[in-house]
């Protein structure tokens, strides 16, 4: 607390000057400095809501993502001797077969044993490997798929561990291991791809005065090294023969991966199809991902009413907009998935008035029932033919949403929509169009065909809420207008000290004067008392 050492002293006006400075210059700071103080408050929490929103729009993000590829589709068999998996629910379909499984598909495996540790030597010089199919009566034929390669073996490798090492770090499709046989003895176990066209055959080439390389030389069939042949897998789908040189197929059938583990004794059954208590979960958690966020929009936006406070953005133009658009996601056709555009009401996703939605699980089991396929519409973005001789694939960017009519000429050109695409090797582009990027492909001798493409709700959604949360976006640039708005208003408030300080010694300087005049009266006062005081005693005498 200052001190009116004026006042103590009973010298000048006896006023508390201090305190009168204080009140003058806080009478004209407090006005000012409550505006400011009322913008910086406004200000930070308008920035903590626009963070706000975008952490929303990214949890939103996140949360339906996982809900992608989704569409109820199913894997089903009967019998362990394979897996089956779903691996693109874009292409997948139900379906239903019968397999049987003749033969696995096998990687031969040589076995050269006999060594006494891993580090005995082998030789040097060099194994040259070449890759094809032993046939039966003993004859190797190349596969014309595959180059042939040579292993280096020198002196810092001229051991069991080396010539394994030398072998995996040529990358040439063998698997070079050491196995021990027994308490004192080693094999080196070289094995090749799966299939019967990649079978191995080695011939040795040794340095002269180093010898042992020959060991591992397979230029002939050998039962006692070979310990298990190159074999491709075998088995009928619905009694029709098929070999694959992998157990992993995943070009039989469209969008799925079946994985052979083992013969069948019996046929086994293997399908796909719709589960509706699968799908019906995923679209009312959907719905629940995207309330979440028109929830915490409406929240910030809304509206005082009835004596209770607006939201801290009521009045902000640009979350009122995206608030519109994304409500206004709920309503939008979907197109590019069957000939009618489908729409989130037609699986029981419902607006209310205040625009967060709800979901009719009534509504939805009536439409999957009736047609699950369209359901890939919410979850799964795809491109699809309506003939099998025509097959699609996207070479650059996704082509806009859309039904494009394909027609196929005696001549071999073709139209998409009218419009002249370019033929290269059997496959057809167009520049210039919606579908650009967009390469079909005939099978056979072609058909004409209509081409679906369509974007999911799911994807569409992601797209516009990556817009949303760009970098330097709308959201971005705003946030920062307001952050350059409190640096502002803080140098705002640091003029204002500097201003009021000035004021302050003003008024001291003022005041100083003040006191300075009172006390020159004071003392003139005090001198004439004197005087009148020796006048009266002179007057007694």
């Amino acid at each position: 607390m200052a001190i009116d050492y004026l006042k103590t002293l009973n010298v000048g006006s006896g006023l508390n000057t201090s305190d009168i400075i204080d009140a003058l210059a806080n009478a004209e700071r407090a006005p000012r400095e409550a505006q400011i103080t009322k913008r910086q408050d406004q200000r930070s929490v308008e920035i903590s809501s626009l963070g706000t929103v975008k952490q929303s729009f990214e949890r939103m993000k996140t949360g339906l993502a996982s809900y992608e590829g989704i569409t109820g589709l199913a894997a089903t068999q009967q019998g362990t001797s394979l897996d089956i998996e779903i691996t693109d629910a874009g292409e997948a379909t139900q379906f239903s077969h019968n397999i049987e499984i003749s033969t696995l598909a096998a990687a031969q495996t040589l076995v050269f044993g006999g060594f006494d540790s891993e580090t005995e030597s082998v030789g040097t010089g060099s194994l040259a490997f070449s890759f094809g199919t032993w046939n039966d009566d003993g004859t190797f034929s190349a596969n014309s798929d595959r180059s042939d390669a040579t292993v280096t073996v020198d002196n810092d490798g001229d051991s069991l561990a080396g010539l394994a090492g030398a072998i995996n770090d040529a990358d040439i499709g063998v698997t070079a291991t050491i196995l021990k046989t027994d308490e004192d003895k080693y094999a080196l176990v070289l094995k090749s791809r799966e299939g019967a066209a990649h079978a191995m055959r080695i011939t040795a080439t040794e340095d002269s005065g180093n010898t042992g390389l020959a060991d591992f030389a397979y230029t002939s069939v050998d039962a006692s090294t070979e310990e298990v042949a190159a074999a491709d897998a075998a088995f009928t789908l619905d009694g029709i023969g098929i070999a694959r040189e992998s157990n992993e197929i995943s070009d039989l059938i469209d969008g799925v991966t079946l994985t052979l583990k083992a013969e069948t004794s019996a046929a086994e059954t293997i399908g796909a199809s719709y589960d509706a208590t699968v799908a019906s979960a995923a679209m009312q958690l959907i719905v629940e991902e995207m309330n979440s966020l028109m929830t915490e929009l409406n929240g910030l936006v809304r509206h005082g009413s009835n004596g209770e406070d607006g939201g801290p953005l009521a009045g902000d133009a640009l979350v009122r907009s995206l608030r519109r658009q994304f409500q206004a996601l709920s309503s939008t056709p979907i197109v590019g998935f069957q000939d009618s555009s489908v729409y989130l009401a037609d699986f029981g996703v419902e607006t209310n008035r205040d625009g967060s939605l709800s979901f009719n699980a009534e509504t939805f089991s009536k439409t999957f029932d009736a047609n699950p396929d369209a359901f890939a519409a919410i979850t799964n973005s795809r491109i699809t033919s309506s003939s099998n001789l025509v097959t699609t694939s996207v070479i650059g960017t996704q082509p806009e949403a859309g039904i494009y009519a394909f027609a196929l000429a005696a001549d071999g050109s073709a139209t998409l929509d009218g419009s002249a695409m370019t033929e290269s090797n059997g496959s057809y582009t167009i520049s210039d169009s919606d579908a650009g990027d967009l390469k079909l492909s005939l099978v056979g001798g072609g058909n004409d065909a209509t081409i679906y493409v369509g974007k999911s709700i799911l994807d569409t959604i992601a797209d516009f809420t990556t817009n949303v949360l760009r970098i330097n976006g709308e959201l971005d640039q705003k946030i920062a207008r307001f952050e350059d708005d409190l640096a502002d208003y803080q140098d705002e408030m640091t003029q204002l000290d500097e201003r009021i300080t000035d004021l302050r010694a003003r008024y001291a300087v003022r005041f100083g004067a003040m006191e300075s005049v009172v006390n020159s009266l004071k003392n003139t006062e005090q001198a004439i008392d004197s005087m009148m005081e020796a006048w009266r005693a002179s007057l007694k005498n």
